[in-house]
């Protein structure tokens, strides 16, 4: 009896370990003295923040578990004051192993556990033993446009060496890098901020070089000089709502492309709320489509907002941002009174003026 409790004990305890679905962070710090503690940060609107704070134990070891998985691909960081930080990534419930030394944190370590964490590693170590630039822009080039993952070529991208960018996108050749990475997240996250934030260094870039802004090879689709391309998505009740039915009304209609969970949505918000109050009793719509990667979170942003809200799911895929030509969100088409495309606007702050002329 003794032995069947002991094996049934066992085997709940093998079972409790494989339903542990959240993502994990641990290894081992040589020369970090007991009790060192580390800051796991992530990063969001331009800042780092805290999540949560680690111990290494008085072998080096030290270790973090999620208890949930992470909703989509990040980069976090692990932080040990004074000492640098050591940048790793997390997708779905990743288990990550880290191995360092205190002396070199930051600059001296290895990553292993998924073949992203490997990548990240490996720019780490390019970086750190290359000193020349043209040689080490050769280098994450190739990291660049070997990714399938979208997230190792931002990372690349981003890199800096003395607080100098590594890659400038008002450079010619670092524009084509910009947009040899935002070409990697158009085909496997296309609808992931970061890679519309890629395709929107590399149009400002293309500006300030005074070339065409075209995306090279980017799928678009022209609008019709007249009417438009309907969009039929359901709200956070269930409801369905088309495009070209609310159009048909003879109101004036903010076509509103967005992603509640960056940083910019807040703002953009305000401005769109301050012109529905002006102008809705004067026929004023808008049209919300929102590029949330969760549904949950979107429903929960979309909840008090009084326009109409659509969500994008991931499954419907990016369909609708070829067919409008978006390389960035937030970005706002006008359609007028007769149903018809009227003005693209990019810049959330032009909106009230190019609003007005149509009351």
């Amino acid at each position: 009896m003794k032995k069947i409790i002991a094996a049934a004990a066992a085997g709940l305890l093998l079972a409790s370990c494989g339903n542990k679905t959240g993502w994990s962070v641990e290894g081992n710090i040589e020369g970090a003295p007991d009790g060192q503690k580390l800051a796991l940060e992530a990063y969001n609107a331009g800042r780092w923040y805290v999540l949560d704070s680690i111990s290494v134990d008085k072998h080096g070891r030290f270790s973090h578990r999620a208890d949930e998985p992470m909703a989509s691909a990040d980069i976090l960081r692990l932080t040990m004051p004074g000492k640098g930080s050591i940048h790793f990534p997390i997708a779905n419930n990743d288990a990550i192993e880290i191995e360092a030394d205190a002396a070199s944190f930051g600059t001296g370590h290895s990553l292993s556990g998924t073949a992203m964490a490997e990548a990240v590693s490996a720019i780490d170590s390019t970086v750190a033993a290359t000193p020349s630039l043209p040689e080490l822009q050769r280098k994450l080039t190739r990291f660049i446009t070997a990714d399938t993952t979208g997230l190792v070529a931002y990372y690349a991208v981003g890199k800096a060496v003395a607080n100098k960018p590594v890659f400038d996108p008002d450079d010619s050749f670092g524009n084509r890098i910009y947009g040899a990475a935002a070409q990697v997240y158009a085909h496997y996250r296309p609808l992931d901020p970061r890679g519309m934030a890629l395709r929107q260094a590399f149009f400002d870039g293309r500006r300030a070089l005074g070339k065409a802004p075209e995306m090279p090879d980017a799928p678009t689709v022209e609008i019709p000089a007249s009417g438009l391309i309907d969009i039929v998505r359901y709200d956070n009740q269930g409801k369905e709502h088309s495009l070209s039915d609310v159009a048909s009304q003879g109101k004036v209609v903010l076509l509103s492309f967005t992603n509640y969970s960056m940083p910019a949505s807040p703002a953009y918000n305000a401005i769109l709320n301050d012109l529905y109050t002006l102008y809705r009793d004067r026929g004023l719509e808008i049209y919300q489509l929102a590029f949330d990667p969760d549904e949950v979170e979107w429903k929960e942003a979309a909840l008090n907002l009084p326009w109409i809200t659509v969500w994008n799911s991931p499954s419907d895929g990016a369909s609708v941002l070829a067919s409008y030509n978006i390389g960035a969100l937030p970005l706002t088409y006008i359609i007028d009174r007769k149903g018809d495309i009227g003005k693209r606007i990019a810049d959330p702050s032009a909106i009230a003026k190019e609003v007005a002329k149509y009351f």
